[in-house]
């Protein structure tokens, strides 16, 4: 779930061009894909695809910890409110 966030990429990171884009302060992160994955995310295995070359602040990202417990339980809460939408509108 942690590769939904937004992650900035720094001067150091060494991740390759076409995996970034730029926000709407002008900050270099990590490209997403259509369904706001991180764009580095094999969807099928959902495994990081440069994962030796990730960004400091995904390296910092420990898993299992309290960050990673909060994300994961917002993506739930997005789940389940969005299954419950569509089971209302399509019965």
């Amino acid at each position: 779930m942690c590769c939904r966030l937004s992650v900035t990429v720094m001067p150091d990171d060494a991740v390759p061009g076409h995996l970034l884009d730029t926000d709407e302060a002008g900050r270099t992160v990590m490209a997403r894909n259509d369904e706001g994955w991180c764009a580095a995310i094999d969807p099928y295995h959902l495994r990081c695809t440069i994962y030796s070359q990730r960004p400091a602040i995904c390296r910092q990202f420990k898993m299992g910890g309290d960050d990673c417990r909060f994300v994961r339980q917002d993506y739930r809460r997005q789940q389940h409110d969005a299954s419950t939408i569509f089971s209302t509108l399509h019965p």
